[in-house]
C-alpha cells in the first residue's frame, strides 16, 4: 500500500501547530495536527506505510510507530484526502481504542478534524455585487 495525497481542489495554507485544508469540492473545512500533516504531506504514492512511520518517527520521535501512521492514513482517507483507492486500512492493523487515546494524547489532539464551511456562492447571492445609485444632484 502506497498512499497518495489527493491534491486536487484543495487550497493547503500551513500554520505553526497545523495544516488547514479547504476541500473546494464539498466546502469542508480539514484541521490536520502534526502528525497527520506529515503523513498526508509525505504520501507521494511511492512511500510505504513503514515508509511513513520512519519518517514520523524522524521528525517527533520515539512515541511515533506504524498503528499512529495506520490512524492518520484512516483518518486520512475518511476526510477523502487521499487518493481514491490508494490506501484501504483493515481495523485488524490498528491499535485498540485505549492505545489510540493514548496515541492522540501523545500526539497533542485529534489527528485530523472536519467541519463544513458554508459556501462562498452562497454568501454571495445574497449580497449582489450591483453599483450603488448615482449620487442625486443637489438643486442650486
Amino acid at each position: 500500500m502506497n498512499p497518495l495525497a489527493r491534491r486536487s481542489d484543495l487550497f493547503a495554507e500551513n500554520l505553526p501547530e497545523e495544516v488547514v485544508l479547504y476541500d473546494k469540492t464539498n466546502n469542508k473545512v480539514h484541521c490536520l495536527n502534526k502528525v497527520a500533516a506529515t503523513v498526508w504531506e509525505s504520501c507521494d504514492g511511492t512511500r510505504t506505510v513503514d515508509d511513513l512511520a520512519q519518517i514520523v518517527e524522524a521528525r517527533f520521535g520515539a512515541g511515533s510507530d506504524r498503528k499512529l501512521v495506520l490512524q492518520a492514513l484512516e483518518e486520512l482517507e475518511e476526510a477523502g484526502l487521499l487518493e481514491s483507492g490508494s490506501v484501504t486500512v483493515s481495523d485488524t492493523v490498528l491499535t485498540s481504542r485505549r492505545e489510540a487515546v493514548g496515541k492522540l494524547v501523545m500526539a497533542g489532539s485529534a489527528l485530523v478534524a472536519t467541519i463544513v464551511a458554508s459556501a462562498p456562492a452562497a454568501h454571495a447571492s445574497h449580497h449582489a455585487l450591483t453599483p450603488p445609485p448615482p449620487p442625486k444632484k443637489k438643486k442650486k
